[in-house]
């Protein structure tokens, strides 16, 4: 890249949510040089995200796709970037791989994909999860260099054939610039109904299957009947809410469990939280996780995927097997039982933060792309 030359990178997602995708795209475009890059945005879903990157100042635009093979948003994409002169293209999710590479490609630009999880555990359905993978694999060929938020999806992306090297690990990076301060617990405890005098554990994550909500009840229903006085925080919303609440009764914790959907500010939550469950089947790395370090909340979480490549078992938190509700509920019980522990915890969570800063996940992307400019 020439010296003083500004770049113009597009990025390319869905946005017809704001999930963890979405947030570490807008950390990434706040943090990379300005004086180096341009960061665009098109959106393929209608959504929040779109907006939300322009009220950060970003040249962002909705392209929408009707449904996931409609490839007639190749024509304004490839339109797009010749009229903006971008100069590579960098793709989030199924989508943007399906579309915005075969467009890149057309035009002869360079494309870096990122892949954020695991196919496999996005969809409610085997049937929509071997397509989304389809459908990635076709156009993967397009991409000069991948990146993998973690060693798990570096493992996903080699069993799709591509080769080692192409695939780069850039962790993300927790930007704790978008939190405040949490308010009085006392306030926010009142405002959900919460017993002050009672432990909380907590569990914030969207409402899907791969979350392993199931495991949590049951952990907590465990916890109850071996004389803990806790109750259980569960934070999200999903396709899942009726099933969830279908369990709480089945468990009989309808007095122990309070769901208040989605809740902002999420710093709130954290401030009242005795522990931070994350009983995942999957996680491509554990957003979530990194944020209950940054706030001192002790975290038991499952032994897979990215969260591993964080949580050092009994060292910065605790691993249990996924889909192991009583080894979950022990952990809990560990922890609310020995405040010792829970000191160590948020001691070496804090040492664990230094590696995951977003400074360092922006300057690795940057890299990337100067190997292709």
């Amino acid at each position: 890249m020439k010296q003083g030359e500004k770049k113009r990178i597009l990025h390319f997602i869905g946005g017809g949510e704001l999930g963890g995708a979405e947030e570490l795209l807008l950390t990434l475009m706040k943090l990379l040089d300005k004086d180096q890059y341009e960061a665009h945005l098109i959106c393929l879903c209608q959504g929040p995200f779109a907006e939300l990157a322009r009220q950060y100042g970003f040249q962002a635009t909705v392209i929408p796709m009707r449904h996931k093979f409609d490839l007639s948003t190749i024509k304004p994409i490839r339109q797009y970037l010749l009229e903006n002169q971008i100069d590579l293209v960098h793709t989030h999710g199924v989508r943007a791989n399906l579309v915005a590479r075969t467009a890149a490609k057309k035009e002869g630009l360079p494309v870096v994909t990122t892949f954020h999880s695991v196919l496999r555990y996005d969809y409610d359905s085997v049937y929509k999860a071997l397509l989304a993978k389809y459908l990635t694999i076709a156009t993967n060929k397009y991409t000069d260099r991948f990146i993998a938020i973690s060693r798990a999806i570096k493992k996903e992306i080699l069993e799709m054939g591509v080769p080692d090297n192409k695939i780069e690990v850039i962790h993300n990076g927790l930007d704790t610039s978008k939190y405040g301060e949490p308010r009085d617990p006392r306030e926010t405890r009142k405002k959900l109904g919460l017993d002050p005098d009672k432990y909380t554990v907590a569990m914030i994550a969207r409402l899907h299957p791969v979350k392993g909500h199931q495991y949590f009840l049951q952990a907590a229903r465990e916890v109850i009947d071996d004389g803990i006085d806790a109750q259980f925080l569960i934070i999200g919303e999903g396709i899942y809410r009726d099933k969830i609440k279908l369990w709480i009764k089945e468990l009989a914790l309808e007095e122990a469990v309070v769901m208040p959907g989605y809740y902002s500010p999420i710093e709130d939550i954290y401030g009242l939280c005795d522990v931070l469950c994350v009983p995942s089947l999957m996680e491509g790395l554990g957003m979530v996780v990194l944020e209950a370090m940054y706030f001192n909340v002790p975290v038991v979480a499952s032994n897979i995927g990215g969260i591993q490549e964080i949580i050092e078992d009994g060292i910065n938190g605790m691993l249990v097997q996924p889909c192991d509700s009583k080894g979950l509920a022990d952990a809990v019980i560990s922890v609310l039982t020995d405040r010792g522990k829970v000191e160590d915890f948020k001691q070496q969570g804090q040492e664990t933060l230094q590696a995951f800063s977003p400074e360092n996940m922006a300057r690795q992307v940057e890299e990337t792309y100067l190997s292709l400019l």
